[in-house]
């Protein structure tokens, strides 16, 4: 066998070879039949090409159009919960604000009575309900029942309802055992009440009470059409595929009413929706194709808007440019047909010309044949070798990359404190293969960060970090004899550490007082090596591997509780604990006086109601987050009580920083510093605008007095008046409007028509003299301004007064 015959078929140097070998024998009298073979090639090629790209095309623009629609359909039905949401929200709020009425308190509160007084109460009552019908045409009817009573009352109705059998289902929603939602619809199995398509708004009175409690009950029925025509606006809602349900998967609104009320706990995907929160979408394969089922949860109701969109419907909209493509396809092909048997009848000969060429050129290149390793040969092969080397040398550098034991623990760790696993017996490989040694099952996780970080630049926090975790794994190891603890550590943020902690002991009250004898010492030898304090969150003790998560998450929210327990702390459950409600009320008494404080400018005053603030915030054991929201509510209240719309914008434009200093505080005494100063600038600033406001009543009561006086000289004008006061004409202007709600000429004429009609009455003075003394040089602007301000000439108010003296 010859050396051409042991070579692989499919090597680069035999294809080369032989189609050299196939030139050299087709060029002499073959060309013909190489221009017929290449120019079907072309064209097999040139339409294997379009049709490539159209089918490309095609697939693209179906998944393009796919991703548009979905993206489309999901804001529109997130547009239209919100506006369910909104108009069920607006109902209740006037529900709400009809109920805190002083005729409802008096219905729910007053036993039966037909005095006057009562049934008066009553007609005002209705009166209100009608109104309230009137104002909202989404509400077809409102109802009020009255547990001590036993009456029900309507806008046009008032009687009991044991004298009414077809209302009794009224006192379903109010007995003991009533578990009903604020939004459903009638109790199956009743007679009566609310017939059709719609459905119900339960409210219990008092707000707080639950149904065995209550008072009674407000009962309003929502129009279900006003919540179906929303649907309209989505784009394939012409075969009734919109719908919303309860939790509960019942039909509450739809195009169609007789397919309100039924349940969708038929169909395939109605569990998956149920279950889901938020928005979204899910596939429901089905016998007729595969259809795309969108959601919208509302957070405010509990239900879920629904939206069917079959492959069907989207497939219509495909139709058009399906065709379109096919036809430019058909198009282009024709074309290259055209373009390539031209192109071979025209060029044909050089190329062959260069094919002889070639032949020669490679003939030179052979002279024997054995010879069939030539020179393009060993520069193929040589560049062929140089890519591999390339290719295969930034595998090795991405394969090292990414499995780099430090970055490979990270990812691991991450991992598994995030829940992305879960499952001991998958990631026990990938431990050992890190370096991680860890029990399968009990462990705690424990959050640690350094204390007063603010005062630490980001790259000193990286390193203390970074050394944070070697010292725990050491002191892992040296917490208990044997392998009972095993555990590891890991940077989880740009300020946190997460130590892992894995006992071979199943008893958890046990495994917990080991995780607080390590958290002393991580402490302890923190604060011995670095020089600084940390503060450790313990999580609780969780059997499974995939509890490591809920452990951690415990941890990161115990850490946080330094704020109230202060720096270097170690905080379990026990001392996190939860948030005191009972003492809320003392906090917001509190609240009360330091707002009072800061209404009566009084800094030191404000300085102690902070004290007894943070007193009863740290007995409350809020979190860092209500206390960061308590303070911003204490800051925006007192800013309502300065009632100075340039200091709210200002807040308005700050609220980001201070809302940031806030967050990065990190003992309540920084968050109370923080605090104190903002009110004491509020301070200031109130009793600046209230020295400028003393000097500007000073300044328009010093110009009254003047014009009361000199009214009768006809030179004062507001450019007079701001010449005479050393201020600018329109700051007077400005001033004068602002304390007298007149503007400066309407006061002056004022002035000059009360004098003019004293002299009217009290001397006999003609009207030009009168004129001339009240400050109009001009008689008839006199006349004008008298008329204008009393409604009659100087001789008819002279008339008028004098006849009634006389009487």
């Amino acid at each position: 066998m010859t050396e051409c015959d042991t070579r692989l078929p499919h090597s680069a140097d035999y294809i080369i070879e032989e189609l050299w070998s196939r030139i050299r024998g087709s060029a002499c009298g073959l060309n013909r039949k190489i221009s017929v073979k290449l120019q079907l090639i072309n064209i097999a090629l040139i339409v294997t090409i379009i049709l490539s790209t159209v089918a490309i095309s095609y697939i693209s623009y179906i998944r393009h159009l796919e991703s548009q629609v979905i993206s489309s359909n999901l804001n529109v039905l997130s547009q239209i919960g919100k506006r369910v949401d909104s108009m069920l929200q607006e109902i209740d709020l006037t529900m709400l604000t009809f109920l805190r009425g002083s005729e409802s308190l008096s219905f729910f509160d007053s036993p039966a009575s037909n005095s006057p007084q009562s049934l008066m109460g009553i007609s005002a009552l209705q009166d209100r309900l009608g109104s309230i019908l009137g104002a909202n045409f989404n509400m077809k009817s409102v109802m009020l029942y009255a547990k001590n009573s036993g009456k029900l009352v309507t806008p046009a109705d008032y009687y009991s309802v044991k004298d009414a059998p077809q209302m009794s289902w009224v006192q379903l929603f109010s007995g003991t055992t009533a578990k009903f939602d604020k939004w459903t619809a009638l109790p199956t199995g009743t007679d009566g009440g609310p017939i059709g398509s719609d459905f119900l708004m339960v409210r219990y009175y008092p707000f707080t009470a639950g149904a065995a409690d209550s008072k009674g009950i407000a009962v309003t029925r929502i129009n279900e059409r006003s919540i179906s025509r929303m649907f309209e606006d989505l784009q394939f809602n012409d075969s009734y595929n919109v719908f919303l349900v309860d939790r509960n998967g019942t039909i509450m609104s739809h195009k169609d009413p007789a397919l309100i009320h039924q349940s969708i706990r038929d169909k395939s995907y109605s569990e998956k929706i149920l279950a889901q929160q938020g928005q979204g979408y899910v596939i429901d394969n089905t016998d007729h194709g595969r259809n795309l089922v969108f959601y919208n949860h509302s957070s405010y109701t509990g239900w879920t808007l629904i939206y069917v969109v079959s492959r069907q419907q989207l497939g219509t909209l495909s139709y058009i440019i399906r065709n379109i493509l096919i036809g430019a396809a058909c198009l282009l092909a024709m074309l290259a047909i055209a373009v390539t048997r031209f192109v071979n009848k025209q060029w044909f000969v050089p190329i062959e010309n260069f094919i002889t060429r070639l032949d020669d050129l490679v003939s030179r290149s052979h002279p024997g044949p054995g010879n069939h390793r030539t020179a393009s040969s060993f520069s193929y092969s040589d560049l062929q070798n140089r890519i591999q080397q390339v290719f295969i040398g930034y595998s090795d550098a991405e394969r090292r990359l990414h499995e780099s034991l430090p970055a490979l623990k990270l990812q691991i760790m991450f991992e598994m404190l995030t829940g992305k696993r879960t499952k001991f017996e998958t990631a026990e490989p990938l431990l050992k293969h890190v370096g991680i040694a860890l029990h399968p099952a009990n462990y705690i996780a424990l959050t640690a960060e350094f204390d007063h970080r603010s005062v630490q630049s980001s790259g000193d926090l990286q390193l203390y970090l970074y050394a944070l975790c070697n010292v725990a794994e050491e002191s892992i190891g040296s917490l208990h004899d044997g392998d009972a603890v095993k555990g590891a550590a890991v940077q989880i943020n740009d300020y946190q550490a997460v130590i892992l902690l894995s006992f071979a002991c199943d008893r958890p009250a046990d495994n917990a007082g080991l995780a607080l004898i390590f958290a002393e010492r991580l402490r302890t030898n923190t604060e011995q090596l670095f020089k600084k304090t940390i503060s450790i969150g313990v999580g609780s003790p969780y059997p499974g591997f995939q509890d490591i998560r809920t452990s951690y998450l415990e941890s990161a929210a115990f850490v946080a509780y330094k704020i109230l327990t202060g720096p270097n702390a170690i905080i379990t459950s026990e001392q996190a604990g939860s948030w005191d409600s009972g003492k809320m009320t003392e906090v917001f008494e509190t609240v009360d006086g330091v707002l009072e404080a800061v209404k009566q400018a009084d800094a030191g005053r404000t300085n102690l109601k902070l004290d007894a603030l943070f007193d009863n915030v740290a007995a409350t054991n809020l979190t860092k987050d209500m206390m960061v929201q308590l303070c911003l509510q204490v800051l925006l209240k007192a800013l309502r009580i300065a009632a100075d719309s340039s200091l709210d914008e200002r807040f308005q434009e700050d609220k980001d920083t201070v809302l940031d200093r806030f967050q990065h505080c990190e003992t309540m005494q920084e968050m109370q510093a923080v605090l104190g100063g903002q009110l004491n600038g509020l301070i200031t600033a109130m009793i600046e605008k209230r020295s400028t406001r003393k000097k500007t009543n000073d300044l328009i009561e010093a110009i009254q007095a003047y014009l009361t006086v000199h009214y009768v000289n006809s030179d004062i004008s507001v450019n007079y008046m701001a010449d005479l006061f050393g201020i600018s004409p329109n700051y007077l202007s400005k001033l004068f409007k602002e304390h007298t709600t007149m503007n400066f000429i309407d006061y002056l004429i004022e002035v000059r028509m009360k004098a003019a009609s004293e002299l009217l009455l009290e001397t006999s003075l003609k009207l030009n003299e009168i004129a001339l003394q009240t400050g109009f040089s001009n008689f008839s602007s006199f006349l004008r301004n008298f008329k204008k301000y009393y409604g009659m000439t100087p001789t008819e108010y002279r008339q008028v007064h004098a006849d009634s003296i006389a009487k």
